[in-house]
């Protein structure tokens, strides 16, 4: 996934959050875009609330399977740096 998949898809999932009713996970998700001063650090903060969001166990299948690759996407780009 390239970096400009991942932050369309970051802003998928925390819509899809908030449609859901999950409005402080949509929010953590498309806060860290705007948080981070580099595409690392972006990464770093989205990867870290992913995993939170992931173990915490509320999202609805679907979201947390988009979550989940998200994460792993998340994790390769940055295990290559």
């Amino acid at each position: 996934m390239q970096a400009t998949d991942a932050y369309k898809e970051t802003e998928s999932i925390s819509n899809s959050l908030a449609a859901a009713g999950l409005v402080e996970y949509a929010s953590q998700i498309s806060s860290a875009v705007s948080e981070g001063s580099t595409g690392t650090e972006i990464y770093m903060i989205l990867r870290w609330r992913l995993a939170n969001i992931i173990k915490d166990g509320a999202l609805p299948t679907d979201i947390r399977g988009r979550a989940l690759s998200l994460h792993k996407c998340l994790d390769d780009e940055l295990t290559r740096l």
